[in-house]
């Protein structure tokens, strides 16, 4: 919840968010609906926290070419306390690069989701036959299966833009905004 709020003040704090009074207006309107969808996507608002990096991916991992075990891990400045939630779902780094990153390179969001949606039912797919080979059925509570739910709900999307105050807008817009809600659907206050 707090997360949510924090891209509101980033808005209004951060003055070169916005190069156009139209730009700024579609990110205010965005932020504010992406806040009303708090009630859907957290699950662990309250707690318990864990610890959590963003950036724990490959490339900050250091691997022994003989042996195979990880040597080092680096990069773990953004390292904090977040809700639970964020550790089930699926890594964002499945194509090596973030959803925030491939926009930027000049491809749609559907061009993501169809290049990552294989990868993730492969990752999902190995960790079902990790969770099975420890004699753990893979139920709602597994590890894969709270993945996968985080995909299909999209609350994959929400906490990713929860957590990119920069990109929140695009994300919001893009990956959450299913009926297509604009300022109109503001209370009178807000807007």
């Amino acid at each position: 919840r707090h997360l949510s709020y924090e891209n509101l003040t980033h808005l209004f704090t951060q003055r070169n968010l916005s190069s156009t009074t139209n730009e700024a207006e579609e990110q205010y309107v965005a932020r504010h609906l992406f806040a009303r969808l708090v009630d859907k996507h957290c699950i662990f608002d309250n707690g318990p926290f864990k610890l959590f990096c963003d950036d724990l991916r490959p490339q900050n991992i250091l691997v022994d070419p003989k042996s195979l075990r990880i040597t080092a891990v680096l990069d773990l400045e953004f390292t904090n306390a977040m809700p639970s939630q964020f550790a089930s779902d699926p890594p964002w780094w499945l194509l090596l690069v973030g959803p925030d990153s491939y926009l930027f390179r000049g491809h749609s969001m559907e061009e993501f989701v169809s290049a990552y949606e294989p990868r993730l039912e492969q990752f999902l797919e190995a960790m079902r036959r990790v969770e099975r080979s420890r004699g753990m059925l893979c139920t709602e509570e597994s590890l894969s299966s709270l993945m996968h739910n985080s995909w299909v709900t999209k609350r994959f999307w929400f906490n990713y833009a929860a957590r990119k105050p920069f990109d929140v807008d695009k994300l919001f817009t893009d990956c959450l905004n299913e009926n297509g809600a604009g300022a109109e659907t503001l209370d009178e206050d807000i807007r």
